[in-house]
């Protein structure tokens, strides 16, 4: 009879691994605060889109925005906004965490005793990309709370009413989780397939947040050329353009996809990641 891939004391030792040493600490402060300062932002940013300064050049049109954004559709799109804030860039955060749960191992070398308790090393993977998911959904956990603690508060003091059970919140909330969850196992697969801490990091802020750029760049100038409207869509290739776009109620930018678009290119970058990660892993010499 086989045993199963998943055993319940390597996950729990991995999460003990991950929340008994000072990085995890470092990185849980660092996510709450940029929880804090994104939700601010979204804060101010949605005041500012109902209520438009008088100094604006083009007044007129903030003021048609702002009478859009007060019907109940807007209402709710501001609902789900807020109780989604910061997400495009806090899944980054939780990315380089999934780096630092394989990576932190193999640079402190003990990685080599992990294995040869367990020398099935596809086990001590599976068990690793749980341990990520599993704090991935912790900071989740925390950024919605925050939002939902805040959200309610801001819809009262800016007149405007949309339920946070709302079927487009409840979507909006439960995709942010899903993105957490594939950013964990993104990071986790790069740092795996690179192994290196410094150049897993590096390769993941350049896929990122470069990645991002290059292929906006890249496509926006073929639509130049060529003028075919998919060319717009396309971009959501790029994993942070995918997050975006699966995270995002309305359409993320002019000819964005569907949801379900980003989230299966997510899914698809993870899964590959991790299924490349664990037959290296199984291929090389740890020492």
């Amino acid at each position: 009879m086989t045993q199963p891939v998943i055993r319940p004391r390597l996950i729990s030792a991995e999460i003990m691994k991950i929340r008994t040493t000072r990085a995890w600490w470092i990185f849980l402060g660092i996510f709450t605060l940029f929880s804090a300062v994104a939700l601010l932002n979204n804060f101010l940013s949605h005041h500012y889109q109902l209520y438009p300064q008088q100094d604006l050049a083009d007044r007129a049109q903030a003021l048609a925005q702002a009478a859009e954004a007060r019907t109940p559709a807007g209402a709710a799109a501001i609902a789900a906004s807020m109780m989604t804030s910061g997400q495009f860039l806090s899944v980054l955060i939780v990315m380089l965490l999934g780096i630092h749960v394989v990576t932190s191992e193999i640079a402190q070398r003990t990685v080599t005793a992990t294995f040869l308790v367990t020398p099935r090393r596809e086990r001590v993977i599976v068990a690793k990309l749980v341990a990520a998911g599993v704090f991935g959904a912790l900071f989740w956990l925390i950024t919605t709370v925050l939002d939902g603690v805040v959200t309610p508060v801001f819809m009262a003091s800016q007149h405007i009413s949309a339920s946070l059970t709302g079927q487009g919140v409840i979507r909006a909330v439960l995709l942010g989780l899903l993105a957490f969850l594939l950013w964990a196992a993104f990071g986790l697969g790069l740092g795996v397939v690179m192994r290196s801490q410094v150049a897993s990091v590096v390769a993941g802020i350049a896929i990122y947040a470069g990645g991002l750029a290059v292929v906006e760049l890249v496509f926006h100038g073929l639509y130049d050329l060529y003028h075919q409207a998919w060319l717009l869509a396309a971009p959501v290739i790029a994993p942070a353009v995918a997050s975006q776009v699966m995270i995002t109620p309305a359409p993320a930018f002019p000819h964005a996809p569907p949801q379900w678009t980003g989230a299966v290119i997510m899914a698809g970058y993870a899964l590959a990641l991790t299924a490349a990660g664990i037959v290296q892993i199984r291929r090389r010499d740890i020492s």
